[in-house]
């Protein structure tokens, strides 16, 4: 389960972002009036503020020469946490150490090789942990099951690691203390965006948990969505062909942001999708080519020609194909752009 993002609350917006980035050395992203976002290695984290004082437990994973650089940084910032004999750095598989940061949250650095291997000069990896307090642990537990693969094996009624050796949820009883505290466990929301089997939304119903599950591809690049995206100057035309003509769902969108409108378009969802963007200048377009192709395959003969007969009615008609086989057995029209899509009456490969 490797943890691609998480979204936090933060009560001391300002605090927290210096923190993050001059203390621990974190990439700012982005910031504004409230929220910022950080990059821990290959994890990303948004903290939004809130009025209220959220109380979380995140474990960063690091290198050897990374964690004594900051076990040396925060003992300065005399943030560090001792454990019940007084350490303040411990072992557990490799080095550990633990530091509260201005919210007064629990927070961990453990030393990790990166994927099984050794690598110098690098700063922190990911995060590898992310604390879930729940009233019932096995319940949890059973409810992550239908999404998530879990290789921990012990697990107790108030502690359980789920998970694997990419990523885990801490579930403790909520009121059990973090480690190596007196600080009872207190349930705030989460957002986590996490690789899984299957691409899926789960969202608790008692508890402000959302997880985001993206299955990464198999083979040489381990992307977790597609996008393809395109420039326009009439975004509302667009909008009424892929939407209405073509029935495509919208799945995103954004407006006024950093002085560009966009929409994202499934094929048929999220996972594979269609960006089309609009600034408010005028943009000079690339020329469409009558080789350039969106193509959806309709086994439905019938259906096929709902389609066309649909975008006929707001004025988009069929033309020629300039390759002839798509005129055996499919339809091409163009969009507002002038860009072809064929509508082809087979099952594809």
């Amino acid at each position: 389960m490797k943890i691609f993002q998480l979204n936090l609350k933060c009560h001391d917006l300002d605090r927290m972002k210096e923190f993050y980035t001059n203390v621990l050395e974190m990439e700012l992203l982005t910031e504004t009036q409230s929220y910022f976002t950080i990059m821990a290695g290959s994890t990303k984290i948004l903290f939004e503020k809130d009025a209220a004082i959220p109380f979380y437990h995140v474990c960063f994973r690091t290198n050897a020469e990374y964690f004594e650089h900051m076990y040396q940084k925060l003992g300065a910032e005399s943030v560090l946490l001792p454990n019940e004999s007084g350490e303040y750095s411990m072992f557990w598989k490799g080095k550990q150490a633990y530091f509260i940061d201005p919210d007064g949250n629990i927070m961990e650095m453990l030393e990790r090789p990166l994927d099984g291997v050794k690598k110098d000069g690098l700063r922190w990896h990911d995060v590898g942990e992310v604390g879930l307090p729940v009233n019932d642990v096995a319940a949890m537990e059973q409810e992550l099951d239908q999404y998530l693969y879990n290789e921990q094996m012990d697990s107790s009624e108030t502690f359980a690691f789920y998970g694997d050796r990419k990523g885990v949820f801490v579930l403790v009883k909520e009121g059990r203390n973090w480690y190596p505290t007196e600080r009872a466990s207190v349930i705030s929301p989460i957002k986590v965006f996490a690789s899984g089997p299957r691409d899926v939304m789960f969202q608790h119903q008692e508890y402000p948990y959302e997880v985001i599950v993206r299955k990464e591809w198999e083979g040489s690049i381990p992307a977790v969505q597609f996008r393809i995206a395109r420039p326009t100057n009439q975004l509302d035309k667009l909008i009424s062909f892929y939407e209405k003509g073509l029935g495509l769902k919208r799945v995103g969108e954004f407006w006024n942001h950093e002085g560009y409108d966009g929409i994202m378009i499934g094929l048929p969802d999220s996972q594979y999708h269609l960006e089309f963007t609009q600034s408010k200048e005028k943009m000079e377009l690339p020329q469409p080519t009558k080789e350039h192709l969106l193509v959806f395959y309709v086994g439905d003969r019938l259906e096929r020609d709902n389609i066309a007969e649909r975008l006929a009615a707001y004025g988009y008609m069929e033309t020629e194909p300039e390759n002839p086989y798509w005129g055996r057995g499919g339809v091409t029209i163009e969009d507002p752009d002038g860009w072809p899509i064929v509508l082809m009456n087979t099952p594809g490969i």
